[in-house]
């Protein structure tokens, strides 16, 4: 925070407060007009106050960071000390530091920025309808613009935040591409009637080569793609996957996007290592429902494809409820994997397990296994087993793990 600090005086410092003033056409006649209407908006103030905290505790953020009295008391008295110096009539060098500190504890806290905007929507809103109330018009104009430059001013600090993480995560993909540092993590899945091992989910996971600390890439898939590294970190994916498992006659599920399909370059990848893998029949691949309302076509074709070869093809987070039975029909998978949202939260939802149920009643009838995945504790496990799931993964039964 020290760093975001030393950039955000550094900013005021080059730009200096008259100088933002003027970016904002704010004059010395603005200021005046703020200071003439100090005591009207102070009368104001509790009514604000009342309505600014419903307004907020819509928000999940406030709930969980404004979690106890003296937490309250602390924001109220640095909400009403920043709401009467809007009206102080003096915005120098100072005024602008004291915001700065605000903005810190909010970056500090991971307030988002999405919170601060709505928050200065709600207060400009409100002084507005009072100012027009009581007839003062002279001053909507000067109150808008020191809204928007105490906007400026408090999200400096987010966007030192956001580009210092986003060149981060940058540097961190380069990495892990450059020294392969891309790894495989299985997921063990296992046979309901035997509680055995019976195949494994392959995920992928970026190492930090500086660190070794294991990150999912769920996170930074979508800077991967702007960047045109995601292909490369697939390729690596799917190479020690199928390298570790040609040792290893058990079946394994690899994951693949409508992206991945459509990308000709990567699928022909896909063809020639799966016609050169000893065990062409126990690879299955994961795709995802949400993928079919993409070209049809294309994943039809791929499926048609390997299937060629022997693999298996599974649809992954069934019952998220975007793609059309008809196209799943035609794919004929081997393999439903239920979608996770239903299966964390079967012991406490009647609907969920009911969707569940349907889910894998239909499976039989269209001759595929069912596999229901995040299965988090004893309580779904023990609803999953009655359900009559063929196969079962998730953290209570095993957690991901290294090749290696």
């Amino acid at each position: 925070m020290k760093n975001n600090n030393y950039k955000t005086i550094e900013y005021i410092a080059e730009n200096s407060s008259k100088d933002i003033l003027n970016n904002y056409d704010f004059t010395e006649i603005d200021a005046l007009q703020l200071l003439k209407i100090k005591e009207l908006v102070y009368k104001y103030e509790d009514s604000l106050l009342e309505e600014f905290y419903k307004f907020i505790f819509s928000f999940n953020h406030a709930k969980r960071f404004l979690h106890n009295q003296e937490i309250l008391h602390r924001h109220e008295k640095g909400i009403r000390a920043w709401y009467r110096n809007l009206f102080c009539g003096k915005y120098d060098t100072n005024y602008f530091y004291k915001l700065n500190i605000i903005s810190e504890v909010h970056v500090r806290i991971g307030l988002p920025t999405h919170y601060v905007n709505a928050a200065f929507s709600f207060v400009r809103r409100f002084i507005k309808d009072k100012l027009i109330y009581d007839k003062k018009y002279e001053a909507l104009s000067a109150f808008d613009k020191i809204i928007d430059i105490n906007l400026d001013i408090l999200t400096i600090s987010y966007q030192d935040e956001e580009q210092t993480k986003l060149i981060d995560e940058i540097i961190l993909l380069k990495l892990a591409v450059e020294s392969n540092s891309i790894e495989p993590y299985i997921q063990a899945i296992y046979n309901s009637k035997t509680i055995e091992v019976e195949k494994y989910e392959c995920l992928m996971r970026i190492i930090n080569p500086n660190t070794l600390e294991v990150k999912s890439i769920f996170p930074y898939l979508d800077i991967s793609k702007k960047i045109k590294l995601y292909e490369k970190m697939m390729s690596i994916m799917v190479e020690k996957s199928l390298s570790y498992f040609s040792t290893q006659n058990i079946e394994f599920s690899l994951n693949l996007s409508y992206e991945d399909i459509a990308n000709k370059p990567f699928r022909n990848f896909i063809y020639k290592k799966v016609k050169s893998f000893p065990y062409p029949h126990n690879i299955i691949f994961e795709i995802l429902e949400t993928d079919f309302i993409e070209d049809f076509s294309i994943v039809e074709a791929f499926v048609n494809k390997v299937r060629l070869f022997g693999c298996q093809i599974a649809i992954d987070d069934f019952g998220s409820g975007f793609s059309s039975m008809e196209n799943i029909l035609k794919l004929n998978p081997e393999i439903i994997k239920i979608d996770g949202s239903l299966i964390k939260s079967i012991h406490t939802s009647e609907e969920s397990k009911t969707i569940v149920r349907n889910i894998i009643n239909m499976a039989k009838e269209l001759n595929a296994k069912t596999v229901a995945e995040y299965v988090h504790c004893k309580e779904v496990y023990d609803i999953i087993l009655q359900l009559k799931v063929d196969f079962i993964q998730g953290f209570y039964l095993a957690e991901p793990k290294c090749l290696k």
